[in-house]
């Protein structure tokens, strides 16, 4: 069997990633490179011997290409995705699957009528330590799942220097995401409701509407409570980009991560934790947990294997995050809409 030829519609802060790891994998071959910034596109398209172009309908277009990540911005997603499925392509989609649930929902709807493969990358599924939390609560190690908390948070270098389209997302989407499905995964219930409270100040006096936090408690049938908490305004001083953290009691048990800190701290100019899990160089070839769910995705269309992140489980993160919006405009319990 031939190598899956591959595309990567949006080579920012994340879809850089993408084309690396289709470029490596001995499965798969990058032949197109998209993103509206021309510099950078052509600058990664050269690099990894693949062509380049600003129009993600050139990428629809070329009969060739059978799968394509999508890595746009949190908000952009849904326009590229569906192209690419009406050209019959199958497609990675960057969390979250959108950043509203009826979005979500017709991405979904549409990959089942065509029949493509339709996968999410909620990478953190990969992480050594949550894969660990998993088999945990599988194997009843914990026995029934009853409380827990979830915080994934930044520091404000993200959104006000990193991220030049912040503005139009939020810690909501861009990190909550993230954990919602975490939470989701292994508790391993229907969400139900959600209660939320959120706070713009710190950002929206730099100029960007957007949160500056979201705390979400989120119920779950049969009545497993957990917390998640996302925030864009840590301050830079502290020595990691992010504050990574999941607890989860259960009937017999609990399961505590401390994901932010990965075993080794270095001390030069300033006081650093790398993050060293994800993403490392390793005698010529990348790995982690960052390069995974994308060599997954390239194994599911190839072997004609159903991936981990389904588009169902994407369109239920949306569904969360959007109930929490929901319920701190209206000041009450929400249920969310799935």
């Amino acid at each position: 069997m031939g190598k899956l030829r591959t595309a990567v519609v949006g080579v920012g802060t994340f879809g850089r990633n993408h084309a690396r790891a289709y470029a490596e994998y001995e499965r798969s071959e990058l032949v197109w490179v998209c993103d509206l910034n021309e510099e950078r596109g052509r600058e990664i398209a050269a690099h990894y011997g693949a062509q380049y172009t600003p129009d993600y309908r050139e990428v629809a277009g070329d009969p060739s290409v059978e799968a394509v990540s999508i890595a746009t911005p949190d908000f952009a997603h849904t326009e590229p995705a569906l192209t690419m499925i009406e050209s019959g392509k199958h497609i990675l989609v960057e969390k979250p699957l959108a950043t509203a649930t009826e979005e979500a929902r017709h991405i979904l709807e549409a990959a089942k009528e065509a029949e493509v493969v339709l996968m999410v990358d909620f990478h953190n599924r990969w992480n050594p330590p949550f894969l660990r939390a998993k088999r945990a609560v599988r194997e009843g190690e914990i026995g029934e799942p009853l409380v827990g908390f979830a915080r994934l948070s930044d520091t404000i270098y993200v959104p006000t220097e990193m991220l030049l389209w912040a503005g139009r997302s939020g810690p909501q989407w861009f990190l909550m995401s993230h954990i919602a499905d975490l939470m989701c995964w292994l508790v391993d219930k229907r969400p139900e409701k959600v209660y939320a409270v959120g706070e713009k100040k710190v950002l929206r006096g730099r100029g960007m509407d957007t949160y500056d936090f979201v705390q979400a408690m989120v119920t779950f049938e049969g009545g497993a409570t957990v917390t998640l908490e996302s925030c864009w305004v840590l301050p830079n001083s502290l020595p990691r980009l992010i504050d990574f953290q999941i607890y989860l009691a259960g009937t017999e048990g609990r399961i505590s991560v401390e994901a932010a800190f990965q075993g080794i701290e270095i001390a030069g100019d300033k006081l650093s934790h790398p993050f060293v899990l994800g993403q490392e160089d390793a005698y010529g070839r990348t790995m982690g947990f960052v390069q995974e769910p994308i060599y997954h995705f390239v194994n599911c269309v190839l072997d004609g294997h159903p991936p981990q992140c389904p588009g169902e489980d994407g369109l239920r993160a949306t569904a969360v995050v959007e109930a929490a919006l929901r319920s701190i405009e209206e000041g009450r319990p929400v249920r969310i809409g799935l």
